[in-house]
């Protein structure tokens, strides 16, 4: 396909290459990793499924598609594309996707780097056979089995000779093993002048920077860390002379605001840079760290909130020095070294109350901190260590009106001129966070809504210092595509929330900005919102530790072609009640030929309802049956429900979800009191059953005894609302077992609207004996008993008393026929 002219967005369309179905697309590899920020980028997506591709989907800003193509010898497996990277492209991962006619793809990453990049090239396993490369250079290469690469530069005495390399964080999708980069840097000799297996700055990655001792060739090492390795484990690796500060200070600023910012850690010295922070918050904001001899391929994460910032002012060790400022306010400074403790004084105004948190690690400071609040003395009042990882965070309340202390250190007592850290003490503010529920572990799902169907998700809804319920907007959707939450959740703390897209709506994809906000008519003049997020898995380590994950802050939503059905619930015509049950039915409405099965399930089941998750539509057909059961204690409301609808259509999955439906889960229309019962093997005994009715109903509903033993039986009785009792016959054969059965329960069908409400109401006991023994004869005539005493008026026989008794003149006439 020929090259198309650039488009000024992140993204180009391709004409679809053809009408097979070709959903699920996945992208596994992305060749090379990375690319020269200022410069065009030839680059290979491969995957699967990939034959419909339509869009390179770019989430972050400073790339533009070039061209795209999807070889048609290729057979779905790749994607070629020309990137062009703005000269001011952030440094960093570029996340994306490619979105097909049908689907959207994993996601995976992409490197934006200061320097030219270069293959590695073999061998250059063995130190004395490194492969030469130019300073100021990105290596991309791969570690296979118990593989060390080494790659020669030429320095200066004096020169600053720094080392970065990126392997974790180009987040390579892996499960179980991953590459843990080794790095070293060696003179001829083979003496090592600094290794780093990681560091807090790069996470699993590691960083170098040292001042060349005298002119010569210096050998720079990479391996994994335990010599494995394998066919993903990819690197880039850069060489040169940039700075390599390990961190800054202050770590945030306001919105607009120009200030001056300290890097740290660096081994040609500390140095200042004039920033000014931008005016809107951006996602994953740093600050690059450049100077006269290069800029750093990893940015230095900062802060963005209206905050004073607070610096430090050595000495600040006791609480007679300590550095003084406002509240609320952003205090930052450095644990310097080993056994060091800053202290910061604020005024407080009794009943005041704060939250307190740390950003040390967050901020990719090796700091474990440790904060209190103190009196002014230096008692300590309240503190925290990790309630944030690594980091503090914790909630106070003044006491009373006077000067308080923040102090704070790290857990180990560690320090070194990198344990930078921010502490933020700020008034309570109401916060709502909402992030998607993976149905299946470990995968996040996607909104990859079909032409005129629907795409559900469940929402986790984060309420942090505020109730009440919430509602969803879309920001940027696709067109034709809206986003609704059934009203009759929007209380909850999980709740379903479906994007359905118009049969009209263009085939197409976005990054949209979902936010969940409060909807509450008890409190309208408190406006609050937040993003509806996505943490998306991409290395999960051995005993299923989550490695890494991109935060995703607008969603993926995307258009693809029809489905080749869509699925409907037939609204219940009848609540479920509590305890009770009932068969949801879905009607499929095929399209073309497609005749295959259909999984339907439901989105989500309302509180205290449980449903089968595995119910197929059969092929050929176009109905199927969900179960559905409530709790005894299941909450009383309505809850819209939708189903989501699954098939293998071509050679991938295809989804949709239903428009939803009302289900009312209602109290049960009667309750039961049943009385305990016994009877023996061969016999037959009445079972009372007290009814209360608590609702009027037409008609008589059938009632049936289930949970009796082996054998035993008792015919069906029928019920009408005046009712108040049933009377069970149980004919338990001899060869019933004998013993105790503590699970009988009533199933009550009752009739309203065409229809029936199915009551499954219990628990009562029947006992089982075995006949008794024999009676053995009397050898001699029993002597006279004494004469009774004038008995007491017989008490009134209860209701189970006089059928037992019933019972027993039945039994002993039917004994009396048998003996005549």
């Amino acid at each position: 396909m020929p090259h198309l002219k650039a488009l000024p967005v992140c993204i180009l369309t391709v004409l679809l290459a053809g009408e097979a179905i070709a959903a699920s697309p996945r992208l596994t590899m992305v060749l090379p990793h990375g690319g020269q920020r200022g410069t065009e980028v030839d680059v290979q997506f491969q995957g699967s499924n990939l034959q419909d591709a339509q869009e390179l989907m770019l989430y972050d800003r400073g790339v533009e598609v070039v061209s795209l193509e999807a070889p048609a010898d290729a057979n779905g497996a790749l994607v070629k594309a020309r990137l062009r990277i703005a000269a001011d492209c952030p440094l960093g991962t570029q996340r994306l996707r490619i979105r097909t006619a049908t689907g959207l793809s994993d996601l995976q990453n992409f490197h934006v780097g200061p320097f030219p990049v270069m293959e590695e090239a073999e061998p250059n396993t063995e130190f004395n056979s490194p492969q030469p490369v130019p300073l100021n250079t990105t290596i991309h290469g791969r570690i296979d089995s118990e593989d060390v690469d080494h790659f020669a530069v030429e320095c200066k005495q004096g020169d600053r000779l720094s080392v970065e390399v990126f392997a974790e964080r180009l987040g390579i999708p892996r499960f179980g093993y991953y590459f843990d980069p080794y790095i070293a840097i060696l003179d001829s000799r083979r003496f090592e002048l600094a290794v780093s297996d990681d560091h807090a700055l790069a996470w699993n990655d590691g960083v170098l920077s040292v001042i060349v001792p005298e002119d010569g060739t210096y050998i720079v090492q990479i391996r994994d860390a335990s010599y494995a390795g394998d066919g993903l484990a990819y690197y880039l690796l850069h060489i040169g002379t940039f700075p390599r500060p390990l961190s800054i200070v202050p770590s945030g600023g306001r919105p607009g605001e120009t200030l001056t910012v300290t890097f740290r850690g660096d081994p040609a010295g500390d140095f200042e840079r004039q920033i000014t922070v931008p005016e809107t918050p951006l996602e994953r904001f740093g600050i690059e760290a450049e100077d006269e001899r290069g800029v750093a391929p990893s940015l230095h994460p900062f802060r963005i909130s209206d905050l004073d910032n607070v610096i430090e002012v050595e000495p600040n060790s006791t609480p007679a020095e300590a550095t003084a400022g406002p509240a609320p306010a952003a205090f930052n400074g450095v644990i310097g070294e080993p056994g060091d403790v800053d202290y910061f004084r604020f005024p407080a105004k009794q009943g005041q109350v704060f939250d307190i948190e740390a950003y040390a690690r967050r901020s990719r400071s090796p700091l474990d901190s440790v904060v209190y609040v103190c009196n002014a003395d230096g008692g300590i009042l309240a503190g925290n260590d990790d309630s944030r990882g690594p980091d503090s965070y914790f909630r106070w309340q003044a006491p009373a009106d006077g000067d308080y202390l923040i102090l704070i250190k790290d857990h180990l007592d560690a320090g070194s001129p990198e344990h930078a850290y921010r502490v933020e003490v700020t008034p309570v503010q109401p916060k709502l966070v909402a992030s998607t529920v993976d149905f299946e572990r470990y995968v996040q799902p996607q909104i990859v809504v079909p032409q005129g169907g629907g795409r559900g998700v469940q929402v986790s809804v984060n309420r942090q210092d505020v109730g009440g319920p919430v509602n969803f907007t879309g920001e940027g959707l696709p067109d034709g595509v809206s986003v609704e939450c059934p009203e009759g959740w929007r209380n909850d703390g999980v709740m379903p929330v479906v994007f359905y897209a118009a049969p009209e709506a263009p085939l197409a994809g976005s990054y949209s900005k979902v936010s969940v906000g409060l909807a509450d008519p008890n409190q309208p003049n408190l406006q609050l919102a937040g993003p509806l997020k996505q943490d998306v898995l991409m290395i999960l380590g051995e005993n299923q530790v989550y490695v890494w994950t991109e935060e995703i802050l607008r969603l993926p939503v995307v258009v693809s072609q029809a489905a080749p059905f869509q699925v409907r619930i037939e609204e219940p015509r009848v609540p479920l009640v509590r305890g009770g049950s009932m068969n949801l039915k879905v009607v499929a409405e095929r399209t073309g030929d497609y005749t295959g099965p259909i999984q339907v399930l439901l989105l989500q089941n309302p509180p205290g309802v449980g449903s089968a998750g595995s119910v197929q539509i059969p092929e050929g057909q176009t109905e199927a049956l969900i179960p559905v059961n409530a709790n005894g204690d299941a909450p009383v409301r309505v809850s819209e429900i939708a189903v989501r609808a699954i098939a293998t259509v071509g050679n991938g999955v295809i989804e949709t979800c239903s428009p939803a439906v009302p289900l009312a889960v209602e109290e049960p229309y009667v309750t039961l009191e049943f009385h305990a019962a016994a009877v023996e093997q061969g016999k037959e005994t009445p079972l009372l059953v007290t009814v209360t009715k608590r609702k009027d109903f037409d008609g008589e509903a059938q009632t049936v005894l289930y949970g009796l033993p082996p054998n035993a039986v008792a015919e069906p009785l029928k019920l009408t609302h005046d009712t108040q009792e049933l009377v069970f016959t149980i004919k338990a054969p001899p060869e019933t077992p004998a013993g105790n059965n503590q699970n009988l329960f009533c199933q009550i069908l009752i009739p309203e609207n065409g229809d029936q409400i199915v009551h499954n109401l219990g628990t009562g006991r029947l006992r089982v004996d075995p006949p008794p023994p024999m009676p053995v004869a009397q050898s001699e005539p029993a002597p006279m008993a004494e004469p009774m005493p004038e008995a007491a008026p017989p008490r009134p026989l209860s209701r189970l008393e006089q059928l037992r008794l019933e019972q027993k003149k039945r039994d002993e006439a039917q004994r009396s026929g048998e003996g005549g």
